[in-house]
């Protein structure tokens, strides 16, 4: 699978499912596509989902986690529009996980 599809993959997976669980807005991290500042939410990870989700998603969305996320950045999404994003935490900021 490229990137392109695994990227689209993971948007639909976080449609599907409703992802994150947990609402807290991450506020002054703008999102790249939109420009909105309110609407950034951190994605939690695979391990904290276990309860949350069935296995065989668990299983999908890990392969998913483990392709986009690196040990330094994290993953989120703008629930405005829908689109999963690389987050720089220690920067505030946001970027586009397909460059």
């Amino acid at each position: 699978m490229d990137t392109k599809q695994a990227l689209e993959n993971l948007r639909q997976f976080l449609i599907t499912h409703d992802l994150p669980k947990t609402d807290f807005a991450l506020f002054g991290v703008h999102c790249p596509y939109c420009g909105k500042s309110d609407r950034i939410r951190e994605l939690e990870p695979p391990e904290d989902l276990n309860d949350k989700i069935d296995p065989e998603n668990i299983k999908t969305y890990t392969t998913l986690w483990k392709l986009f996320n690196s040990s330094k950045t994290g993953l989120g999404v703008c629930k405005f529009c829908l689109n999963p994003l690389e987050l720089i935490l220690e920067e505030n900021r946001a970027r586009t996980l397909y460059r």
